[in-house]
């Protein structure tokens, strides 16, 4: 059996899409830090956590003491800690290296939402042509 047997397409992009904006996001606080001393980088590991979000190892539900509260959902990302040569003030940021992930996160965001686009177009023409 395949590695996502069962689960259905939109579901898997769908879940596609929610971890490279969790990759935009560590990418992006990176960047954000490149200037503060011993900041150690940090990167999202894409397969694991998709994995995990596909097979629903990615929440964890909060307890509610009422029916209408909203539902408390934390995610939970899979992270590696980078190990690079740091500069004279010991942050590990390399600037390069964080701009080249966010440029291939961005095309793994557009390959998602360009394929759910197109699927959900293809349900609408089935629809259609049904009538």
């Amino acid at each position: 059996m395949g590695a996502f047997a069962g689960v259905d397409a939109v579901t898997v992009l769908r879940q596609g899409l929610r971890v490279a904006q969790m990759s935009h996001r560590v990418i992006a606080n990176n960047v954000a830090n490149v200037e503060t001393p011993n900041y150690n980088s940090v990167s999202l590991d894409f397969q694991k956590t998709l994995r995990a979000a596909i097979e629903g190892r990615d929440r964890v539900s909060l307890r509610k003491t009422q029916d209408r509260h909203l539902d408390g959902v934390r995610e939970l990302p899979e992270f590696e800690h980078l190990a690079i040569l740091s500069k004279n003030d010991y942050n590990k940021v390399d600037l390069d290296t964080e701009m080249a992930k966010l440029s291939e996160n961005t095309g793994k965001y557009m390959l998602y939402s360009s394929l759910i686009v197109k699927h959900f177009q293809q349900v609408k023409n089935l629809l259609n042509n049904i009538r």
